[in-house]
């Protein structure tokens, strides 16, 4: 338990206008982060992912430094909730906005929090954090809530105005109590040894907060990083004998709806059946929405049908468990959406990813995950308005990195070519905040299925006991190796997302041909061959690889793609194998985020020559 709920309180507090307010949240968040690594340790229950300490003081942290210091308590509050809603993560954050938002509903109107108005505020606030969850659990953050609330309202008889600090200890040590009792009300907690960390994580804030009332919000230092790597490793205290199962659910996916009529109530229910810990917090029209689930694509689908969808967040569960329990290498690895490889492999060799994000009409998805291939496919000949891409989120990757830094000590993480996307501007950027030189980012200058060549090459490498040096410029010599022949059914997706020129595309269009795609050297998109018919293109593809196999021998391994095209692909995979000499490692349709580029139709064959 943190430090701060042993303070002593030793004089009468005044009540709290705005910026004392701030001071003492800003005093919880950073009693949160210094604990942060312990209570990720002890996080067992819903999932054992980890990341509850973490997840409860980025919420609260990023909130309180969004947040000005106001003159009015109550307006303070205000914008504390509405800064952490946009701001939670996970499980544990979202009850914390939640119980945010409850608590300044209950102060409005409130200049200076004294114990009568904070005792109040309280149980309704325990109320609205238990209303958000679709099944409420005894043993959790709730039920310590609840027994913080009931010693407020306790302290605070009818007719009395008692000191605030004294009430807040008092209520602080209520909670404490309830705590300790959380592993006879779970057997996941009693089973693995451990108090509930959501509810640890609440009490540690309430001491951060009682601590701040004695101190002056001129001491307040800047907040440190919630996402920076943690020296220690998930459950590295308990027995493996005594560590929960994996998750049984694949994705821990959060959407932050907006413009949306819906209550709460009505989008827990739509959302029951995918799965569970489903959550909505805030109210329209701005919905915190969290669930465990298989199919993150259909509760965005879901979703979508009452309101817009906004800024998304969907992690494996089931990658990150196996990562902090065994990992696969003693360096993680990590790529981003851009890289066409099966899921099988990607789970085998524990191959994390960043996904970029998609913009269509006015919602946004991330790639692969809330927007699926299939969907993707089946909605982009029919909607007229052509999808926007871009590059993942800075924090997309410090998350990433700093969960993986917990349990490796270097990363590898490589990335579509830079003249293509400001993905890999984004990892390195990352990696220079996060990564304490812990992070090495490559440009491979590839996508698609030759970026999944490359980096499946240096997993293989990885898990034979390659260090990082060696995988590094093992992948690099892979990248140099691997080319990669794309049929594009038409050059105008190519045109609008920017990769050939538009004097390039009216070319096109004016002459009827049809281009033969490739990924120079450097990295860029070159029409390598062009055809009057599809026939003709798939002559020159074959031509090219002829002459690969001539000068290199027989491929070291090659894969072919598609959008949308499963029997172009598979004429053409049929063709290529024979001429090859060997079958493909996979076929698969391209990424959505690839898709939106080359079109419907088209198809491609990347090969690394040994």
């Amino acid at each position: 338990m943190s430090s701060h709920a042993d303070a002593t309180i030793t004089a009468p507090s005044a009540p709290l206008d705005g910026p004392r307010l701030l001071h003492c949240w800003h005093g919880a968040a950073a009693a949160l982060l210094g604990q942060r690594g312990r209570l990720d340790q002890a996080n067992v229950f819903p999932v054992a992912d980890g990341d509850t300490g973490t997840n409860m003081a980025a919420t609260l942290a990023e909130a309180v430094a969004a947040c000005a210091p106001l003159p009015h308590a109550g307006q303070l509050q205000d914008a504390l909730a509405a800064a952490a809603l946009g701001s939670s993560r996970g499980n544990s954050g979202i009850i914390l906005a939640q119980f945010l938002g409850g608590l300044a509903a209950g102060l409005d109107g409130t200049a200076q929090l004294d114990a009568r108005a904070l005792a109040a505020a309280a149980g309704p606030a325990v109320a609205s954090a238990r209303a958000a969850v679709a099944e409420p659990v005894e043993g959790t953050v709730l039920t310590v809530m609840a027994a913080w609330a009931e010693a407020l309202t306790a302290a605070c008889p009818d007719g009395t105005q008692p000191d605030l600090a004294a009430v807040l200890a008092q209520a602080r040590d209520a909670a404490a109590a309830a705590l300790a009792r959380t592993p006879t009300q779970l057997s996941a907690l009693a089973d693995a040894g451990v108090v509930d960390a959501g509810a640890d994580g609440f009490v540690c804030l309430l001491g951060g907060f009682c601590a701040a009332l004695a101190t002056s919000p001129e001491a307040d230092d800047a907040l440190p990083d919630a996402d920076a790597p943690l020296p220690a490793t998930l459950h590295a205290d308990h027995h493996p004998a005594r560590l929960p199962a994996p998750p049984s659910l694949r994705w821990c996916t959060e959407i932050l709806l907006e413009d949306t009529a819906a209550s709460p109530e009505q989008v827990r229910a739509a959302l029951a059946d995918l799965g569970d810990s489903v959550i909505a917090a805030g109210r329209a029209p701005r919905l915190k929405v969290h669930l465990h689930t298989n199919d993150p694509h259909l509760a965005a689908a879901r979703l979508r049908a009452h309101g817009r969808l906004g800024p998304q967040k969907v992690e494996d569960m089931r990658l990150q468990y196996a990562a902090h329990h065994g990992p696969a290498a003693a360096v993680g690895l990590v790529t981003d959406s851009a890289c066409d490889l099966p899921a099988a492999l990607r789970e085998r060799f524990q191959v994390h990813e960043v996904p970029l994000t998609i913009q269509w009409q006015e919602h946004e998805y991330i790639d692969g995950r809330t927007l699926t291939a299939s969907d993707f496919y089946a909605e982009l000949g029919r909607l007229p308005v052509h999808p926007r891409t871009s590059q993942p989120p800075l924090t997309r990757f410090e998350r990433l990195y700093g969960d993986l830094l917990d349990c490796h000590e270097h990363l590898l993480s490589l990335h579509l070519s830079a003249r293509m996307s400001g993905t890999f501007g984004a990892a390195r950027l990352a990696a220079e905040r996060a990564g304490r030189g812990r992070v090495h980012c490559i440009d491979t200058r590839r996508l698609s299925a030759a970026l999944g060549l490359v980096v499946l090459g240096t997993a293989e490498a990885l898990a034979d006991g390659a260090g990082v040096q060696r995988a590094r410029a093992m992948a690099a010599d892979l990248a140099t190796r691997t080319e990669m022949f794309v049929v594009v059914a038409s050059l105008e997706s190519m045109v609008r997302g920017g990769r050939i020129s538009a004097g390039v595309g009216r070319a096109a269009r004016v002459s009827g041909l049809r281009p033969l795609v490739s990924v120079s050297q450097a990295g860029t998109a070159a029409i390598s061959g062009a055809a009057f018919s599809v026939a003709g293109l798939e002559r020159q593809m074959l031509a090219r690889l002829r002459r690969g196999r001539r000068r290199h021998g027989a491929p070291a391994r090659w894969a072919a793609v598609h959008a949308a095209a499963a029997p172009a692909a598979a004429r053409i995979t049929a063709e290529a194998a024979d001429l090859l000499g060997s079958e493909p490692a996979w076929v698969m349709e391209t990424a959505p985020i690839l898709g939106a580029h080359v079109g419907l139709g088209s198809y491609g064959i990347a090969v690394t020559w040994r």
